[in-house]
């Protein structure tokens, strides 16, 4: 049945009707429906208008997803790098003949003021990565001894790991940069939300013109090909969304069934048509 129709079937079964010009020809060539057109045009605009978005992510956003990404996996790499770091440095210390105990104990006093919740935050989301960075170089400029510690554990390349925790921090605030990119670029790309009502207000309109279109047709005086070319799929297509309906597969776009009253259309008649 007609009611049963999802959106995008609502949207594929009128299009013919309208973006074809042999079978738009055809259509107008028919007097009982010709006076129709015009509603149908209008009403296959609304259901397109209003059918789910399948569009996807934009060049710019693809390349800001990506660029995330890469820094993303810098963050964590080098959350790791600090902690293992620190780590290594503690059993370091513990090796020592007799072990260090006291050096060791600073390594776990560090460790846990760094890493309150251990490397659970590269599981994060880009946001709480970003956040607390920013809580690490707030830490560092509060608690200087924790980077002059940091500055006497070596790391490569002539480095120490203070330097691969400022590195940390600086990828955080290049992740805190990049959403704040993603989030304008987002709210530029996003189109007014289609809500509920208007989805079935399209839906409703869409099926009183058809309805008055396969009333109409059967009345018309046209050769039978002609009325089965136009309205044959249209048919076909309601057939299956009822079969679909009566075995509770309803799909995405469809409302609960309202009464639809046919409207009246040049040189036909009118009558109430709900699939």
């Amino acid at each position: 049945m007609l009611k049963h129709l999802m959106i995008e079937e609502m949207v594929a079964l009128v299009a013919p009707w309208v973006e074809n010009a042999q079978r738009r020809r055809l259509f107008l060539s028919i007097p009982e429906i010709a006076g129709l057109h015009d509603k149908v045009a209008e009403v296959h605009a609304a259901v397109l208008a209003v059918r789910p978005s399948k569009t996807s992510a934009s060049a710019r956003m693809t390349a800001l997803n990506e660029e995330l990404a890469r820094v993303d996996e810098r963050h964590d790499h080098l959350a790791k790098a600090v902690s293992y770091g620190i780590d290594a440095h503690r059993e370091h210390c513990l090796a020592e003949d007799p072990p260090d105990t006291g050096r060791a104990a600073i390594c776990d006093q560090v460790e846990s003021r760094l890493f309150p919740s251990g490397l659970a935050i590269i599981k994060a989301s880009p946001t709480a990565e970003s956040g607390n960075t920013a809580r690490i170089a707030r830490l560092l400029d509060e608690e200087p001894s924790i980077a002059e510690f940091l500055k006497t554990i070596p790391a490569p390349g002539k480095r120490t790991l203070l330097h691969t925790a400022q590195r940390w921090i600086a990828s955080g605030k290049e992740i805190s940069a990049i959403e704040h990119q993603r989030d304008e670029l987002a709210a530029r790309e996003k189109t007014a939300p289609v809500v509920n009502a208007t989805i079935l207000a399209a839906r409703n309109q869409w099926l009183r013109v058809v309805s008055a279109v396969l009333s109409n047709l059967e009345i018309s005086n046209a050769p039978a090909e002609a009325v089965e070319t136009i309205r044959g799929p249209v048919l076909k297509g309601s057939d299956r969304a009822g079969r679909r309906y009566a075995s509770g597969t309803r799909g995405p776009g469809v409302e609960e069934p309202q009464p639809v009253v046919a409207v009246a259309g040049g040189g036909g008649g009118t009558s109430v048509f709900e699939g």
